[in-house]
């Protein structure tokens, strides 16, 4: 029977017995072996799969922490008094055309921090219930404390079919 090698350097030599070869040396030793019997260097990991788990990690943490890091995000209206923002919704209405439909409100800053955009986004629904596109209105500069007057507009094909538009987020930088 002539040795088998694995994937990871391990070679299976007659008898069953298990070796692999020294990542410096080159010598043929145990394949539980963490130091070589010849050259008395460790035999770690490989270097490719150590980086590979630390990307890893790295993109899990990222992706962790980026939904939790994306400012803005209103769960519900007035559900908590210290939310960074609370916004009301004043009337929703199609324009006298049917081209385009329209949220007005205002959001307030809650915090004393200025912030240099906000942006406001409702999911706009027909009579069935189906997500027919959203409403959008933005601003600059929105100051510690501040309210802003928003006009979410709506435009796209399809508009004339929008029976209701429900908040979806305010994002923020």
């Amino acid at each position: 029977m002539s040795p088998v090698r694995s994937l990871c350097g391990i070679i299976k030599k007659e008898g069953g017995k298990l070796v692999k070869k020294c990542k410096y040396c080159q010598t043929e030793i145990d394949s539980k072996a963490k130091i070589c019997p010849n050259c008395r260097k460790k035999q770690g990991m490989p270097k490719w799969l150590i980086i590979l788990i630390i990307v890893i990690i790295l993109i899990i943490i990222v992706s962790v922490t980026g939904e939790n890091a994306k400012e803005g995000n209103v769960p519900n209206n007035n559900e908590n008094p210290v939310e960074k923002f609370t916004y009301e919704i004043a009337q929703q209405y199609s324009d006298e055309y049917g081209l385009s439909y329209y949220v007005e409100g205002s959001v307030k800053n809650n915090k004393d921090k200025d912030y240099s955009y906000v942006q406001i986004e409702f999911v706009c629904y027909d009579s069935e219930g189906n997500n027919l596109g959203t409403a959008i209105d933005n601003t600059n500069n929105l100051l510690g404390n501040e309210t802003w007057k928003f006009k979410a507009i709506a435009m796209f094909s399809g508009v004339e079919n929008i029976d209701h538009c429900d908040f979806h987020e305010i994002t923020s930088w």
